[in-house]
């Protein structure tokens, strides 16, 4: 186990808890003992013995003004969604997810200095949302650079909306298609409903629509 502890660590490989758990497993029944159990009180003795702990490889912070925060939630949100249920009310919002991109925390030997490898830039843009009561999903639109990707060959029906351009991120004119169609969704049940976004520069629209 320590010998591919090293081996991992020296590619700068994050290693968290279950995967140690699951290859001392494998290396156990490769050894013949079928009966051991990589339990996380076998973890935690492992961790201590060999001088193992949690690092951070990487990682940023961010800070918000906490009295605007509250003086929009105690005297602004009360007047703006008292009209309106929970199931009505939603917040939508896109996220990047870099998805060759390995976790930024990781296990390591005590002394040991602790860095990552080159960074995946690959991307795709996933725009996620859910009502208050958290009884309904939005459809999820996810964005990516290619017009045709070849994982899609052969699909006959897509669980998402998709979306292209050069860079993957969101604009105006996506985020104003995005939005037409909530509209004409939510129009067809006959739902009027209250829509929580940030106010990222994409999420302007050029046209006025009732």
């Amino acid at each position: 186990m320590i010998k591919w502890i090293t081996v991992a660590r020296h590619k700068n490989i994050p290693l968290s808890g279950p995967l140690i758990r699951e290859k001392a497993v494998e290396f156990a029944e490769s050894l013949g003992y079928s009966d051991f159990v990589a339990s996380a009180g076998w973890l935690d003795k492992f961790k201590r013995r060999h001088n193992i702990v949690g690092k951070v490889v990487c990682g940023e912070s961010g800070s918000i003004d906490i009295q605007t925060r509250d003086d929009w939630i105690q005297n602004i949100l009360p007047s703006l969604i008292q009209e309106y249920d929970k199931n009505d009310i939603f917040n939508a919002d896109e996220t990047g997810l870099f998805f060759k991109c390995l976790p930024s925390r990781t296990l390591a030997f005590r002394n040991e200095k602790c860095v990552g490898g080159k960074k995946s830039k690959e991307r795709i843009t996933v725009m996620v949302g859910s009502n208050w009561s958290g009884t309904e999903k939005l459809r999820l639109l996810v964005i990516g650079k290619s017009k045709n990707p070849r994982c899609f060959k052969g699909l006959q029906y897509l669980e998402v909306d998709y979306e292209n351009n050069s860079k993957s991120w969101m604009t105006s004119e996506l985020y104003e298609k995005w939005l037409l169609k909530l509209d004409k969704k939510f129009a067809a049940q006959k739902r009027k409903i209250l829509l929580f976004i940030d106010n990222c520069p994409a999420h302007s629209i050029k046209s006025v629509w009732a």
